[in-house]
């Protein structure tokens, strides 16, 4: 998949570790006074020794700042590992919802997952690691040269000349290495993706005697993914080299020239002169941790970048207009799969409450997507579709997810009791099925419902969408894939489910039309014709349609 072109830049990814950042900053800032006081006292300490004076309270005032220092230092990563968890959930979440939010854009499993996992953990470790540190190394130095100040001005403006150094040589090599972290994004999402489809695809492959070609398309990728992790390694350690030599080196001469200098004109004491160039080391620390977590800052910024981008693209604006009878209104609506020739072209449809509507017509004329649109999993290019109350879908290929009986039902409805469940699994024909089999509602369904028949899935799902309580209810072919004895029981369980609610069937055989009061057939992704089932046209569309065999 492409990489995404909106930019995204409204969307605040670190809002659910602000106040962890704001922490971690006061943390080092109070660790990197604390080391320049434990260096001016130092200081005094060796002019009390010069002087031959004691140095009892001095020591007691110097093992105090070090051991605060010590205690900030052992705190600091407890608070940047809790900002990094906060933000790598929260940006998970949002990332999980924005799928949810979009169901009908094509987006590839693994690189979503790639997204929410990686990126997400990068993101998460930009907030909690690199954020601070740099904040810290913009805002230490500045507080060390006030200390330094204390001691001599002019030393501390010779420091202050070189603050900015470290900033500016990684400003230089950002835009070199955000070519190679985009590359390696876009290498780990494609690896990620290609895997996932192997994994899905396995048994097909293995049909096609095609699995021995795909693990090395898997094996090239893996390889062209070193090769860019490779290349970031060494991006990351020409920051280091730059930061270390340039950097370093140039505090310390710096630092130890002005001490000199200001002790040979008289103007600071051996002592000042030491803690002046102790506190020049001071400086080079939260400077040099820039440089050091540079590499989580890039690949962070990267994924980041990414993510917003994810983020900002459009998702559904359906929204039901209120929790009201059942009543939905389709004016002009066209929609494209990708802009490839319009699925529907100028639909117009009305629904009065209670209304059961049989939608009918052939493979590909336009009724899934209708109902798509409808149930709001996606929303039209244009027109308008309103839809009062809450919308329940029971599919020809009903999803059991893995677990229980109960764990799939409590879907509907989290604060519903045994009782309840009970109830629509009697309503839904499942109930006495469950009590001959051994754990009850706690019964495992097994990976997509493999341990259910078809039938018994099927009227999961009824059971299901019957404890949700909506009462618009979209029924696509749900007996199309089961024995008659089967369709029979699910047809009943279906009769319960919508008494007195708002239908729309999609049928391609006559009994599933049992009942309805209108008949809606599509063609091309227009409606031809909406008609009663008992007039002349009705009776032609009946006649024309499969008898299930």
């Amino acid at each position: 998949m492409a990489r995404r072109k909106s930019s995204g830049d409204g969307i605040r990814l670190y809002s659910a570790g602000r106040s962890g950042i704001r922490r971690s900053v006061f943390v080092l800032c109070l660790r990197g006074l604390a080391l320049a006081g434990a260096a001016l006292v130092l200081g005094r300490i060796v002019d009390l020794v010069v002087d031959q004076r004691p140095v009892g309270l001095a020591l007691l005032a110097l093992g105090g700042l070090l051991g605060a220092a010590a205690a900030l230092g052992w705190a600091w990563p407890l608070l940047a590992d809790d900002t990094r968890s906060k933000v790598e959930s929260d940006v998970r979440l949002r990332i999980v919802d924005s799928v949810l939010d979009r169901p009908s854009k094509p987006y590839r499993a693994g690189e979503v997952t790639n997204r929410a996992t990686e990126g997400a953990g990068a993101v998460g470790s930009l907030a909690g690691t690199f954020l601070p540190q740099l904040i810290g190394g913009v805002v230490i130095p500045l507080l060390i040269c006030l200390v330094v100040a204390i001691i001599d001005l002019l030393a501390a403006l010779i420091l202050l000349v070189t603050v900015p150094a470290v900033p500016l040589l990684l400003r230089l090599m950002e835009k070199r290495f955000a070519s190679v972290t985009a590359r390696y994004w876009a290498t780990a999402d494609q690896l990620t993706a290609r895997f996932f489809d192997g994994i899905q695809g396995m048994k097909t492959l293995k049909a096609l005697d095609a699995s021995d070609g795909y693990g090395d398309r898997l094996e090239e990728e893996s390889e062209r993914l070193r090769g860019e992790t490779m290349a970031l390694l060494r991006v990351n350690q020409l920051a280091l080299l730059a930061v270390d030599t340039l950097f370093t080196l140039g505090t310390v001469v710096a630092a130890s020239g002005a001490a000199i200098w200001r002790l040979q004109q008289g103007a600071i004491s051996i002592g000042e002169a030491v803690a002046l160039v102790l506190l020049g080391v001071a400086l080079i620390e939260p400077m040099s941790q820039i440089g050091r977590f540079f590499y989580v800052g890039a690949i962070g910024r990267a994924s980041a970048k990414d993510i917003k981008a994810f983020l900002a693209e459009p998702g559904t604006s359906f929204v039901p207009r209120s929790a009201g009878a059942g009543r939905i209104t389709v004016e002009d609506v066209t929609f494209s799969y990708d802009g490839v020739g319009p699925a529907l072209d100028g639909v117009d449809l009305a629904v009065e409450p209670g209304e059961v509507i049989g939608l009918v017509g052939p493979s590909g004329a336009g009724k899934s997507t209708l109902a798509g649109l409808i149930s709001g999993l996606a929303q039209p290019d244009s027109g308008r579709i309103s839809v009062e109350g809450r919308v329940a879908v029971v599919s020809q290929q009903p999803f059991v997810f893995h677990g229980t009986l109960r764990d799939n039902l409590l879907l509907a409805d989290p604060e519903a009791t045994d009782d309840a469940l009970w109830r629509v699994l009697d309503a839904a024909d499942l109930a006495a099925i469950v009590s001959d089999r051994d754990h009850g509602l706690d019964l495992p369904v097994g990976e997509r419902g493999l341990q259910l028949s078809g039938g018994e899935a099927q009227r999961l799902t009824i059971a299901r969408m019957l404890l949700a309580g909506a009462p618009i209810v979209i029924l696509d072919e749900p007996t199309s894939n089961v024995d008659i004895d089967t369709e029979a029981r699910v047809r009943a369980a279906l009769d319960r489910l919508t008494a007195g609610k708002t239908v729309i069937v999609i049928a391609h055989r006559r009994s599933t039309l049992a009942g309805v009061d209108r008949i809606v057939a599509m063609r091309d992704g227009g409606i031809v014709a909406d008609t009663d089932p008992a007039g002349e046209e009705g009776a032609a569309i009946l006649r024309s349609m499969a008898v299930p065999s």
